[in-house]
């Protein structure tokens, strides 16, 4: 039985690690309060937490459940600012 030379791939081999960990570099560190964005009106709004033990929020303008949470900054920079803000 002949040993192969074989090579075991490490993940960092697999990836770009030097693009890890990067901070953004306009990051401004008071970036305002936890917002909620309803992706159904389109706006930040107010929500509801029906069980506080889970991550599940409702909005109060159109009861729906599509909301995403992040800072207002994020937010509006994820988000299209022209048509939704």
């Amino acid at each position: 039985m002949s040993q192969e030379n074989t090579t075991i791939t490490a993940y960092s081999d697999l990836v770009n690690v030097s693009s890890f960990w990067k901070k953004k570099e306009e990051f401004s560190e008071e970036r305002g309060p936890v917002s909620f964005y309803c992706r159904d009106c389109r706006e930040l709004v107010e929500v509801d937490q029906p069980d506080p033990k889970k991550q599940r929020f409702v909005c109060r303008k159109c009861s729906g459940e599509n909301i995403t949470v992040g800072t207002e900054a994020g937010l509006k920079n994820f988000y299209d600012r022209s048509r939704h803000f």
